[in-house]
């Protein structure tokens, strides 16, 4: 038995080579395919892990700066009060002055201007906020996951990557009130620059003179190309571009070339600032902010021709020829309190749910989440 087994492996040995080869690459082949495969399975899990990790991260910080902008109104309102103080001349009225038309004038100029700067304000204030938390928040996103490192002080980044830069908490808090420089400054001077359009565009308009609600639709496009336009801009695609200044310290402010961690963070988000995208989303929160002006606007318009007897000729005029700006004033006062009210805020909201401003933070984001090749 022996010898014939013997007799037929020297007989068909060949054969049993070729098929000892072939069965030994097809199992070596399947031990590959199986590393590889169950390679190609941890890598996809350990992806998909992350990418949830990462989103979980970004909700959580567009829910922060969502709360963020929200705090901050109350103290918007009382600068732009403060800046337009139109409550004093409205007492001052009450005593029935000698220079009564003067400060009707000024009323009316300080009113308007007061009005279209809230819409201004919660525009870029509300970009702001979300651009500078989204830059923290990447970096923030990108020390938490260095796993490549066990020292958080000096992390390393992976073969190929430059390494994670760590922004200490002191320089996160310092970054972040920046946002003091367009509360402190940008609105005062963004306040005057404002208050110069609207004169030029209603100084002419009397106080007995009825508007109705095209003429004042008008009279606002009119400032905003007054403010958003300039012969040294005209030819670029961003008109509100010369808003910058008034956003951000500039590049040759006291605290440059102070700290390297801090000065790199600002350099940063005026890139962003003076991109062509980020203009496009501050033109559309303002397009949007003025709009919800506008249906503020038409509804005191309906309730003014609303009230009273239709057939009186109180509201006959009204009907026939819009309202007195003198009745307006009120109105256009009044603005501040329903724009820049507390929670819930409805230009607020509008201005935060925007698909634009929401696709700008994901990108901002993603642009500093992600490792430097």
């Amino acid at each position: 038995m022996i010898s014939w087994i013997w007799t037929q492996i020297k007989k068909h040995r060949r054969k049993l080579v070729y098929g000892g080869v072939l069965i030994g690459g097809v199992y070596m082949a399947y031990r590959y395919a199986h590393k590889r495969i169950k390679e190609i399975q941890e890598k996809e899990a350990s992806d998909c892990l992350t990418h949830a990790r990462r989103q979980h991260h970004f909700d959580s910080n567009q829910r922060t700066c969502n709360m963020t902008v929200l705090s901050m109104v109350p103290n918007l309102r009382e600068i732009l009060q403060q800046l337009f103080d139109t409550e004093s001349i409205t007492d001052t009225l009450k005593s029935n002055p000698s220079n009564k038309l003067e400060l009707w004038e000024e009323l009316k100029i300080l009113s308007v201007t007061r009005m279209v700067c809230v819409v201004y304000a919660c525009s870029i204030m509300s970009l702001l906020v979300r651009i500078q938390l989204n830059v923290i928040g990447g970096y923030i996103y990108l020390q938490n996951n260095n796993t490549s490192t066990h020292n958080s002080e000096k992390p390393e980044g992976a073969p190929g990557q430059t390494p994670v830069r760590v922004i200490p908490k002191p320089a996160q808090e310092k970054y972040l009130s920046e946002i003091k420089h367009f509360m402190d400054k940008g609105i005062s001077q963004l306040g005057e620059l404002i208050k110069s359009a609207v004169k030029k565009e209603i100084s002419s308009i009397s106080l007995k003179e009825r508007l109705t609600f095209h003429n004042v639709e008008s009279c606002l496009q009119h400032i905003r190309e007054r403010l958003e336009t300039s012969p040294e801009i005209s030819n670029l695609s961003s008109p509100t571009l010369q808003l910058c200044p008034y956003m951000f310290p500039p590049e040759n402010s006291a605290t440059q070339g102070t700290d390297e961690i801090h000065e790199g963070l600002m350099q940063e988000t005026r890139d962003i600032l003076e991109s062509a995208d980020f203009h496009i989303v501050l033109k559309t929160s303002l397009d949007r902010g003025f709009q919800k002006l506008l249906d503020l606007l038409a509804e005191s318009y309906k309730t003014n021709l609303q009230s009273g007897d239709p057939n009186s000729s109180h509201n006959t005029e009204y009907l026939l020829g819009g309202i007195p700006m003198a009745k307006l004033i009120p109105i256009f006062n009044g603005s501040l309190y329903k724009l820049c009210s507390d929670a819930p805020n409805p230009l607020l909201q509008e201005l935060l749910l925007l698909e634009s401003a929401k696709t700008l933070a994901a990108n901002v984001y993603e642009a500093f989440s992600q490792p430097t090749s």
